[in-house]
């Protein structure tokens, strides 16, 4: 549960019993610490790439639950908000994936229609893009 946690990705009815636990279990929040430099690096990588499929999901909640002897944890009942791309300048178009606000840097895809420039600009931070199509 600490894991699912720490990846945000615990139903919400769940969170407030696992924040409970982590309050007074020394363990669980040294695994919390643990784990945030890991999760840290995934701030590039797309979303539905961390997150299992439905089906993957109910396996692995059936195996921990065998293991553990307690209810399996559902997935949460309404999947992520997939990305859409935008239009932002004429034709350019961008599909954010992750943003780190922390560390001030940003994470897309573009797709460049043909002959179409990418236009000189100045990055407050790092931006890290996968043109799709263009050059």
């Amino acid at each position: 549960m600490v894991f699912l946690y720490a990846l945000q990705a615990l139903p919400s009815s769940e969170i407030p019993v696992v924040e409970a636990h982590t309050s007074s279990c020394a363990d669980c929040r040294q695994e919390i610490e643990t784990l945030r430099p890991i999760i840290g690096s995934f701030v590039s990588w797309p979303t539905d790439v961390l997150r299992p499929s439905v089906s993957l999901w109910g396996r692995l909640a059936q195996r921990i639950a065998e293991e553990t002897g307690k209810e399996p944890v559902l997935p949460p009942s309404q999947p992520p908000a997939k990305p859409a791309w935008e239009e932002v300048a004429p034709g350019i178009s961008c599909k954010l994936l992750a943003t780190d606000t922390e560390k001030n840097r940003v994470s897309m895809l573009v797709r460049l229609a043909p002959g179409t420039d990418y236009p000189p600009h100045r990055h407050a931070g790092v931006e890290e893009l996968y043109l799709l199509h263009g050059g």
